[in-house]
């Protein structure tokens, strides 16, 4: 994809692989990129090196992900990459153990890896 004059929205952005991403957009010509972390400073951080706009949410709620866009959307115009790569894993590596994880660790990993690509 060519990103050149292209805005992004870049969710776990601020560690790991969508830091990368942030990176690799903010070369590849992209006019803004929008980090988005639960770690709100680590995304500011990143936001100042590249030259784009850092945001604190919380992707497993669907009013922060409405929020994140209509904010970057009002400030940069429409999206035209938005990159939901916030995920967790919180099962353990034993599966005989994971059916019997709580229902609140299966609630937040649902919420975060598929209900925010929904939201978004």
């Amino acid at each position: 994809m060519d990103m050149q004059n292209k805005t992004a929205v870049v969710t776990g952005g601020s560690r790991g692989i969508g830091r990368a991403l942030c990176r690799a957009l903010h070369q590849a010509g992209a006019r803004h990129v929008a980090v988005a972390d639960l770690d709100g400073a680590g995304a500011q951080a990143l936001a100042a090196e590249i030259g784009g706009s850092g945001h604190e949410v919380n992707v497993a709620d669907e009013s922060q992900v409405v929020a994140l866009i209509d904010e970057v959307e009002q400030a940069h115009g429409p999206i035209d990459l938005f990159v939901s790569n916030a995920g967790v894993g919180e099962l353990p590596s034993d599966s005989k153990n994971i059916a019997s994880q709580p229902n609140a660790v299966w609630e937040r990993c649902w919420s975060v890896n598929v209900m925010a690509h929904v939201y978004a």
